[in-house]
């Protein structure tokens, strides 16, 4: 007997038909094992593709002796001499088909849920990155001038950074600041006006901090080894139920107009100023040169 490989094409099904139930699903059923396969779906409250792929045999039901399977019985199955009922085969082949593509289905949409964390994630690390590099101390630059034989001189001597509050306050203010330009250079967003940090110690090393967006909603950051991480609260201002990344760019857009009709406004008086100088000062010195030449002519 020959052997192909088939090929699952996912595409037939809708995009979010993972989370069809009852009516939807039924209706996606339908086009693929038929009607009297999909009632017999139904009369089983099988009512998603989880709890389909989750039973071992849908079939199996037809074996019991009741009155409401008869009807489907006749539907779905042959009838032998000796009253055994047997599935129709293309019946319980579509019906593996429509199992086998759910089953593909929820793996693609795994793997592109695991691929879009890791470019999320990857985002993050090299912004959190940069902030890291950002907030250096200048003494850590300073080392890396130095000859190579005072190195160790340096190293042994320099004091450990003190991780405090005031520490942990200029990293996520530096790493705000550092995002808003990466995201958009219209964008701007203050500490004390478009968000609030609350740091809360415990301990003179064990800090919690929090942040509370403009908009409302409260973010609690999470710490990796000295330092919080600020992905939370970048993907709260990204998404749809914050408006504060939108107001932040309309306020930055409309003072850059002001400020530079201001400026224009400036540059015409100052231009005025200087023209009506000069008029007031071209009669002056008419009047000089006149005296001069009277004077001399005497």
């Amino acid at each position: 007997m020959t052997t192909f490989k088939r090929r699952i094409n996912t595409s037939l099904l809708p995009d979010d038909f993972l989370s069809y139930t009852d009516a939807k699903f039924y209706n996606v059923a339908k086009h693929f094992i038929g009607e009297s396969a999909s009632e017999l779906l139904e009369i089983q409250s099988i009512r998603s593709p989880d709890s389909l792929i989750l039973i071992s045999d849908v079939f199996a039901i037809l074996d019991i002796k009741c009155a409401a399977l008869n009807s489907l019985k006749e539907k779905l199955c042959l009838k032998s001499d000796d009253d055994i009922y047997i599935v129709k085969p293309g019946i319980k082949s579509s019906m593996n088909y429509f199992c086998e593509l759910i089953i593909q289905k929820k793996d693609e949409d795994i793997k592109l849920s695991r691929k879009q964390n890791k470019r999320y994630t990857s985002v993050v690390l090299a912004i959190n990155t940069d902030s890291s590099i950002t907030t250096e101390p200048s003494s850590s630059r300073q080392q890396q001038l130095l000859p190579s034989n005072t190195t160790n001189i340096v190293q042994s001597s320099a004091p450990t950074m003190l991780v405090n509050e005031s520490y942990h306050r200029s990293f996520i203010t530096n790493s705000i600041s550092n995002w808003c330009q990466k995201y958009s250079s219209k964008l701007l967003l203050t500490e004390g006006v478009d968000y609030h940090l609350f740091l809360i110690t415990s301990s003179d090393t064990n800090f919690t901090a929090t942040i509370r967006c403009k908009c409302g909603s409260k973010i609690a950051l999470v710490k990796f080894q000295k330092n919080f991480q600020l992905s939370n609260f970048y993907k709260h201002l990204v998404s749809l139920s914050c408006t504060t990344v939108k107001k932040s760019k309309r306020i930055t857009t409309s003072n850059k107009s002001v400020a530079n009709e201001n400026d224009s406004r400036g540059s015409i008086s100052v231009t005025s100023h200087e023209e009506s100088g000069l008029k007031r000062s071209a009669p002056c010195d008419a009047a000089k040169k006149k005296r001069a030449y009277q004077s001399h002519s005497k």
